[in-house]
């Protein structure tokens, strides 16, 4: 089973590699994103760890305030293009490293800071991957773990994550806020800060990212113009824009620290 999801994550960002960062798809994960990482202070002399990291946009982000940066994927081919996107940039301290984030190749305490961008919904069990994430920051370093957040009812929550991955396979599960900082604070670290944004995205660039056939894309209208119509909730907040449909995404940014 392990191998059948390992092999859904790659064919699924593999597909999705080359346009990964075009804004006219992916806007919302590729612009504003400074807010992010607001609360960590950075210094030249720190070395950052990227995990999960596709194609590196957080660690190419904090590259040239830091002194290296190691971007770990299990996708060579979201790899590649961060790779090449870094080059283009001049950015010569960032590495780029094929790796599974349930099970870094790092010895504990290994990282200043440790970075983890819109991945935790990709994990099947993510107290795994943060935990490790705790395991290779050092004592007083900083993790920042930034995801969607799951809508607060239940109910809406489910529905929120069928959609999710109906239109991507490789989405496992949006964790509502409060799962997630309790996660993160019993791998062992301390809660520093959380920040949370709505982002109102249109659904055809959405869809058109991952590929979505016809069959998906009638079904997830058809889910979000029920709710418009006073249907079940799909936590996705839709609202009408003329023919169209625009729906929210609400992200989460938890700064903690290894004490």
């Amino acid at each position: 089973m392990a191998g059948d999801r390992a092999e859904i994550l790659e064919q699924s960002f593999s597909r999705q590699a080359a346009a990964f960062e075009d804004r006219r798809f992916n806007g919302a994960f590729t612009e504003d994103v400074d807010w992010l990482f607001a609360r960590l202070k950075l210094h030249p002399d720190q070395l950052v760890l990227d995990v999960a990291a596709g194609t590196g946009h957080a660690g190419r982000r904090l590259a040239p305030a830091v002194g290296c940066v190691v971007a770990l994927d299990a996708t060579p081919a979201m790899l590649e293009v961060g790779r090449r996107a870094a080059d283009a940039a001049g950015l010569g301290n960032i590495v780029f490293q094929r790796g599974d984030a349930k099970a870094l190749p790092f010895l504990d305490g290994s990282f200043d800071v440790v970075v983890c961008r819109f991945a935790v919904h990709h994990f099947d069990e993510p107290r795994v991957q943060i935990a490790e994430m705790g395991r290779c920051v050092r004592r007083g370093g900083a993790v920042v773990i930034a995801d969607l957040a799951a809508d607060e009812d239940p109910g809406a929550a489910a529905t929120q994550n069928r959609l999710e991955r109906l239109r991507d396979p490789s989405h496992a599960r949006i964790l509502p806020i409060a799962e997630l900082t309790r996660v993160i604070e019993r791998s062992g670290m301390r809660i520093l800060a959380i920040n949370t944004r709505a982002v109102e995205r249109t659904l055809p660039p959405w869809l058109a990212q991952t590929g979505a056939g016809e069959d998906v894309v009638a079904e997830i209208r058809a889910a979000l113009r029920n709710e418009l119509d006073g249907g079940r909730p799909t936590g996705f907040r839709p609202r009408a824009a003329g023919d169209e449909i625009c729906f929210t995404q609400r992200f989460v940014s938890v700064t903690a620290e290894r004490p």
